[in-house]
């Protein structure tokens, strides 16, 4: 039997099931567990169920109450995930939280992101402001910092933390090294990997083989293998030749 689509663009409520397609334009719900190909939000729209898609587009409102599976999440508008969430693909341009953990291979982070446990993925990218309550786990981390982000802890191979261009700092006898008015930072509790290269970040503990700590950083203990740099710009309290 061939899958139906399915378009709301007044107000409408409809049932669970398998479509090829389901749009929203308008105000919508969807009660119970829904597999689809491809779901575009661009009105308002809450599924109460389990979501399994190849593509999920919110642009405009969207709200999940259960766990959300897809090849490709694109966020532009407002999503929100009550559950965890896995995706091949994330790219937030818009704001998007998590309620629980996420799963995936490439994530772009261009709006805002918050997910309230654990994120496992490939690549991690941000040009925007992210908050992750567990561990943000990655081969490869590249962070632009716009805004303020925080994360519990970062694990991985290549972590590549920058502030935002036009980074300045200042010095206070009460503060210490202070970033300029609108400079993004990172505060995190560890920071864990291979080559890592921070910037505007404070932390508790970095550890890492070739470790480099640049300007406006205010870290506690660094534990490095075989190499350490410190730009004079830079606190940390504790070094470690392990």
């Amino acid at each position: 039997m061939e899958s139906q689509s399915i378009s709301i663009s007044g107000s409408g409520r409809v049932s669970g099931g398998e479509y090829t397609q389901v749009r929203i334009s308008g105000s919508g719900r969807v009660e119970g567990d829904v597999v689809a190909q491809e779901i575009r939000v661009s009105g308002a729209a809450r599924f109460q169920g389990t979501v399994k898609a190849k593509e999920i587009s919110v642009s405009g409102s969207g709200k999940f109450t259960g766990r959300v599976e897809a090849d490709v999440l694109v966020t532009s508008g407002s999503c929100g995930i009550e559950g965890d969430a896995e995706a091949k693909e994330l790219r937030s341009s818009g704001a998007q939280r998590i309620g629980g953990s996420f799963r995936g291979h490439y994530v772009r982070v261009s709006g805002v992101l918050h997910v309230a446990r654990d994120m496992e993925t490939d690549v991690f990218t941000s040009s925007g402001k992210f908050e992750i309550g567990g561990l943000l786990s990655a081969d490869r981390v590249e962070i632009k910092l716009v805004g303020d982000s925080r994360a519990r802890e970062i694990g991985g191979e290549n972590i590549d933390i920058r502030a935002s261009s036009g980074f300045n700092f200042g010095f206070s006898l009460t503060r210490g090294f202070r970033l300029g008015v609108g400079i993004g930072t990172l505060t995190v509790g560890e920071i864990e990997g291979d080559n890592v290269h921070l910037e505007a970040t404070t932390a508790d503990v970095v550890r890492g083989k070739i470790v480099h700590i640049g300007p406006g950083c205010r870290i506690g203990r660094v534990e490095y293998a075989e190499s350490l740099d410190v730009h004079p710009e830079a606190e940390v309290r504790e070094r470690i030749k392990r």
